[in-house]
């Protein structure tokens, strides 16, 4: 792993036309590690992730991967790299669970035992927490330097958030750099190295001399 192992957005601008949404942004995710983002609703936490995976183009601004600049959306490219999984369940109903895992290029026997221990089900029958569980296994099962991760944890039960914890420190372990934003801050705090606020249109790096918790309270945000 080089120091150049790292997924940078520089000076991320996005426009709509009656509203600036990033102005400026700057977030680094080194390989290897937790990178976390905070923000209120509608501060452009979505937007930023969807820059990075090659969903929308910016309005200026690069996407660095491993020391290669990106000027265009290179899909291919970006698509080679990372791994994005979004708000929305991205989980055919009709299909089980198994052949959802096999179509990502996954054996059972190397998933893991909870996401097993529902192939023989199909996506329809999993509850909502269960659907987050299996996707958050395949993307970051798929053979990706990156993996960002929109909301994986809302509306998810404790115990299924654990188990997504324990697999994306797993991950980090193993190389990978995650990407992750989510409401719910106590879960993201504890596995972050790196974190950022979205704040006023850009992202502001937390110091973390202490805790991220501590700092995101003395900041005002929690």
């Amino acid at each position: 792993m080089s120091d150049d192992s790292a997924l940078v957005l520089d000076g991320v601008f996005y426009r709509v036309p009656t509203l600036d949404i990033l102005k400026g942004a700057y977030l680094k995710v080194e390989a290897g590690t937790v990178c976390g983002l905070f923000g209120r609703n509608g501060s452009g936490k979505t937007t930023l992730l969807k820059v990075a995976a090659g969903q929308i183009r910016p309005t200026s601004g690069l996407t660095i991967i491993d020391g290669e600049r990106l000027h265009k959306p290179s899909k291919w490219r970006r698509f080679s790299k990372i791994a994005y999984l979004p708000q929305e369940t991205m989980l055919p109903p009709d299909v089980k669970v198994q052949t959802v895992l096999r179509s990502a290029g996954m054996r059972i026997p190397n998933v893991r035992e909870r996401v097993a221990s529902l192939c023989d089900q199909e996506v329809r029958e999993l509850s909502g927490g269960e659907k987050r569980l299996v996707e958050v296994e395949v993307v970051l099962g798929l053979d990706r330097d990156y993996v960002l991760l929109d909301e994986p944890f809302t509306g998810v039960e404790p115990l299924l958030i654990d188990e997504m914890c324990t697999r994306i420190e797993k991950a980090a372990e193993c190389g990978k750099g995650i990407f992750v934003t989510d409401h719910y801050h106590q879960y993201i705090a504890p596995l972050a190295e790196t974190a950022y606020l979205m704040w006023q249109k850009q992202c502001h790096q937390l110091q973390a001399e202490g805790s991220i918790e501590n700092e995101l309270e003395q900041i005002g945000y929690l």
